[in-house]
């Protein structure tokens, strides 16, 4: 599949909507070098009418890291999808800019990292009262998996236990106790940073003193969340990692409720 078609497929994949960013160059040497041939596709997009330009809700610092993209019937015409279609063309708040990237990230990860399996992704969807930052559907062969992927960016940790844990406990009693859903087809994922950190910031950069002590303390306030709010939960039921491991979910940065480090059972 050429580059012009693979990106307007993964666009499609991830929802239809992200920004220049969220498409960076994973083999890119340099920070200036890592959206180069992004830039110039997303131009071809444009003059062609595949992809529309959202309008921004007040002015933009970065627009490609801040100004968000859709796909356009003739752009799902162009990479053969058309009945998958849907229109997107909706203005984005920049309260919600970051926390829209981080979800369109970490689909563009598993897109990336894992190309032998089927992915579907949906972001409104919620299952007892519970709404995850995105439902991850996993399809392979006639095994599915839904992975639960809920994206917290708080000064602390000690808010996710009351505000998001305890809800996810409930709902799998709840499945338990309706016979509604296998809760073993769950996982739920808990993905983490700070007010803090550059969550634009691509792993180009990561190098940087500034970013590189951010990372040492986020993965220090992701051992406190597991080691005391969460070693209390079921094993088979969480897995915690920093946001800044977006870039390679698929190696060993998981931890359990018990500390250990491990990779996604996918």
């Amino acid at each position: 599949m050429s580059n012009r078609a693979l990106i307007l497929n993964n666009l499609l994949d991830i929802g239809g909507v992200a920004t220049m960013n969220n498409f960076y160059s994973e083999s890119a040497k340099s920070i200036t070098g890592n959206l180069l041939q992004t830039r110039k596709l997303f131009k071809f997009y444009l003059q062609q009418g595949l992809i529309f330009k959202i309008p921004t809700i007040g002015k933009t610092r970065n627009p490609s890291q801040e100004t968000f993209y859709c796909l356009t019937k003739k752009g799902a015409q162009y990479i053969g999808r058309p009945e998958e279609y849907k229109y997107k063309r909706y203005g984005r708040s920049p309260n919600n800019i970051m926390h829209e990237s981080m979800k369109f990230d970490i689909a563009m990860s598993f897109l990336r990292l894992y190309p032998d399996k089927s992915f579907k992704f949906a972001y409104d969807k919620s299952l007892y009262h519970v709404k995850p930052d995105i439902i991850v559907k996993v399809e392979d062969g006639k095994r599915l998996k839904y992975l639960l992927i809920e994206i917290e960016r708080k000064k602390t940790v000690e808010r996710v236990l009351k505000e998001k844990i305890e809800p996810y406990e409930k709902m799998f009693n709840m499945m338990i106790e309706k016979k509604s859903h296998n809760p073993f087809d769950y996982l739920i994922l808990f993905i983490y940073t700070d007010i803090w950190f550059d969550i634009f910031a691509r792993p180009q950069s990561y190098a940087n003193p500034v970013l590189a002590n951010q990372i040492v303390k986020a993965n220090m306030l992701v051992k406190n969340l597991v080691n005391k709010y969460c070693k209390h939960l079921p094993t088979n039921r969480y897995l915690f990692t920093g946001f800044h491991n977006f870039y390679r979910i698929h190696d060993s940065v998981w931890l359990t409720t018990t500390g250990n480090r491990v990779a996604l059972p996918l």
